[in-house]
């Protein structure tokens, strides 16, 4: 069977893995505990009937029978400890594995599905989402199968003591879970609980970035993009709550209007019964289901309860399944060696838009160059010429939709996802500090010494601010805790990529950041980092550049110029007009009206 066929619970004991025996034993355990409470009536059955039936001493027969009854509530608290302490177990292994699986799965999906969706949402339905499983596994289950034994063995033993009382009961009972289904089993229902899933979803997203954007958000009021945004979702929640109600209310009420009405049915029956046939027999049976027949209450009533959870936990792992769905790059095979650490752009064309869509824009349009072995390669050109791009795509965060980008004469498609993230290391333009020490800041949880992290730190230049935070090294940085700035905050990416160590060296926009005190420490750190690599610099600051060994200029996500600094000045082309704009940008200042600053 395909596993997206699959329903709910059978997605459960598909990932539960090995646990499917321990599931089973377990739920067996919780349900015989919920049996255990038939019991009692079985025992009210024989002591009606003695004080009805028997002329003769019944007090050892009731003693007995109380016994009885209090035996099976002793063995109903036992079996369902035990049962519920299997299922929660059972319950957290199956989030862990969900949360691992999602956690590897998104790891190896392209940038473009996280631009399509945002940390929140992802946030969302690994948290939430995921937590709902618990639970179904914990309680649901076991509760469900359990209600409906007991639920069957109650109507079972109505059966045995009247035919005519148990189809009484049996028609009041279809009758309520036909409102019950008119409210969840349709298609339309269905759809109403995916659509609610996805708003949730969008609220957390928007929500999120409400609260990254706080700073603009107090700036522009409530005319800002985000607060606008994250104000429709909640009116669309809102507006499904009320929707949903209008349509459930209805049957909602007469579900549980029959549910707790089956005495309203029962007893006009049960009373005819007796008229007709006054006997021992028949009163017994009447007032037996009248006895039994409030116990269905709260198994009826647990259906549809959990029918709600039910719902929208499908909703949320159909948004889970979505995700691990989503097609993952796939590694081709290759025998070719990796000779060396030239990375060769051949004829690479790339757009963020798929081909069908009519405003398809390519990002690089046959881009074909080769970063040699040793060397530092330069890109420059306008925002938007693709130079981003083309760093983003050697990390192969993107696939080409044409040509090939080569590491060592070998295809990075045939490279697996780890040998190529060894290979190469990347300083960002946007250092993403973790809410960590800054110890695991710089060694991203590698196996590394004390002694390893704190020389990569000097030589990116950060180990003497570092030793200036209130714990050293130890200090806890990042979200909600110490900030750095942007300098201190590349210095501490150089020293991660000290770290690693790799043979290929990407800097994209490295002194974006920096003030002219710290530009200085991060061009020595740098210079530092780059001594005997394949280095590609993209850089909107000329000057950091003109030492490269070739400087790429792109417009439009074209090469239109190729060349070494003196050389392309000589040009007197668009590198040459770049460098005079960058000067004149330079040397521009504010003055005031009068003439002075």
């Amino acid at each position: 069977m395909n596993k997206k066929s699959k329903g709910i619970f059978e997605h459960i004991f598909y990932d539960s893995n090995d646990g499917k025996a321990f599931l089973i034993l377990s739920l067996c355990l919780s349900v015989i505990g919920m049996i255990c409470n038939v019991v009692p009536y079985v025992s009210v059955y024989f002591i009606s009937k003695l004080f009805l039936t028997s002329v003769g001493e019944t007090k050892e027969a009731i003693i007995f029978w109380i016994i009885i009854a209090g035996a099976a509530i002793f063995l109903n608290l036992i079996f369902s400890f035990l049962g519920g302490l299997g299922c929660h177990k059972i319950a957290f292994k199956t989030l862990y594995t969900y949360r691992i699986k999602l956690m590897e799965h998104l790891g190896k999906l392209s940038i473009g599905f996280f631009s399509k969706n945002t940390s929140g949402s992802i946030q969302k339905i690994m948290d939430e989402n995921i937590e709902k499983l618990e639970g179904i596994i914990a309680h649901m289950m076991p509760d469900l199968i359990g209600s409906s034994i007991v639920l069957l063995l109650l109507f079972l033993g109505i059966g045995y003591l009247n035919i005519i009382m148990a189809v009484t009961v049996l028609v009041s009972v279809v009758i309520a879970f036909f409102f019950q289904y008119m409210i969840f089993g349709s298609e339309k229902a269905k759809g109403r609980y995916a659509s609610y899933m996805k708003a949730s979803t969008n609220i957390t997203s928007s929500f999120s970035e409400y609260v990254k954007g706080m700073a603009e958000v107090k700036l522009f009021g409530k005319s800002g993009g985000m607060l606008k945004s994250l104000e429709n979702y909640l009116d669309e929640s809102l507006q499904w709550e009320i929707i949903n109600y209008k349509r459930s209310a209805f049957f909602m009420s007469m579900y549980k209007s029959v549910v707790l009405s089956l005495l309203t049915f029962v007893v006009p029956v049960g009373g005819l019964l007796i008229i007709t046939d006054p006997t021992s027999h028949t009163v017994l049976s009447v007032i037996m289901t009248l006895i039994i027949a409030p116990a269905l209450y709260e198994p009826l009533l647990t259906c549809v309860d959990y029918a709600t959870q039910i719902n929208l936990t499908k909703a949320g792992l159909f948004q889970i399944e979505t995700i691990i769905n989503e097609a993952a790059f796939v590694i081709k095979d290759s025998s070719d060696e990796i000779k060396g650490n030239n990375v060769v752009f051949d004829h690479v064309s790339f757009s963020y838009e798929s081909e069908a869509d009519p405003l398809r824009k390519m990002a690089l349009n046959h881009v074909s160059f080769v970063c040699k072995e040793k060397e530092m390669t330069a890109l420059v050109g306008e925002s938007g010429s693709g130079k981003s791009t083309i760093g983003q795509l050697i990390l192969r965060f993107w696939d080409v939709d044409e040509g090939s980008i080569r590491i060592g004469g070998r295809d990075i498609r045939s490279i697996k996802t780890k040998d190529l993230m060894e290979k190469i290391a990347f300083v960002f333009q946007d250092t993403h500090i973790f809410s960590d020490t800054v110890k695991n800041n710089i060694s991203m949880n590698r196996n590394a010494t004390d002694e390893e992290i704190i020389e990569a730190a000097k030589k990116a230049r950060c180990h003497e601010f570092i030793m200036n935070l209130p714990n050293g090294y130890n200090t806890i940085i990042g979200s909600g805790n110490i900030k750095l700035s942007g300098g201190e905050a590349q210095r501490i990416s150089i020293a991660r990529t000290f770290l690693k160590d790799s043979k290929i060296v990407i800097l994209d926009e490295a002194l974006a950041y920096t003030d002219a005190e710290n530009e200085n420490l991060i061009q020595e750190a740098i210079k530092n980092l780059v001594e005997d690599k394949t280095v590609l610099v993209i850089a909107h600051r000329l000057r950091s550049i003109m030492d490269a060994d070739k400087i790429i200029v792109l417009n439009e996500g074209k090469i239109i110029e190729e060349g070494a600094h003196r050389d392309l000045l000589e040009k007197n082309g668009a590198y040459k007009s770049l460098w005079d704009l960058q000067h004149e940008a330079e040397s521009w200042e504010i003055k005031a009206r009068g003439g002075e600053l």
